[in-house]
């Protein structure tokens, strides 16, 4: 099944830009990746998030969006109290690169923390997102524009 892109080139390329980034800085001097890292950036990351996917669907089968300056502020303390905690930072450095790297992959728009639920839940769920969300809206902007200039 063929999805239609929600990103243009600029979403992407900043996507897989800061996924390496991510990546990078998650392994460190050691690579592959310190094996308690892994398995919170590839397994509980991914499985809290899927089970707020699946919390979210029991409650509503609209796609859940909490965008805007308080879904941002939200989204932006997970963030500094995964990376600050120095036992689940390497772990959140490779959940979130991973899953910059499959939003590219997949075309997706948002944040990079629902990708992983949307995709096994087939949902498009959405929560603010600092770095990608102003990309998204360039994106989109180019697109418009783009059309428009291709109109006859």
């Amino acid at each position: 099944m063929k999805t239609r892109r929600e990103i243009g080139p600029v979403g992407t390329g900043a996507r897989v830009l800061v996924g390496l980034f991510a990546l990078y800085i998650a392994s460190g001097s050691t690579f592959p990746f310190e094996p308690d890292e892994a398995v919170i950036g590839l397994v509980a990351l991914p499985g809290l998030a899927v089970a707020l996917g699946l919390l979210a669907r029991r409650y509503t089968h609209r796609p859940i969006r909490f965008t805007g300056p308080l879904g941002i502020a939200l989204n932006l303390t997970v963030m500094v109290a995964l990376f600050a905690n120095p036992y689940t930072s390497g772990g959140a450095a490779i959940f979130y690169g991973t899953t910059m790297l499959i939003a590219a992959w997949r075309g997706q728009a948002g944040c990079e923390g629902t990708v992983i639920s949307n995709w096994i839940l087939g949902r498009n769920d959405q929560i603010g997102c600092p770095i990608f969300e102003p990309l998204d809206v360039l994106d989109a902007h180019l697109r418009r524009r783009a059309t428009i200039a291709d109109a006859p």
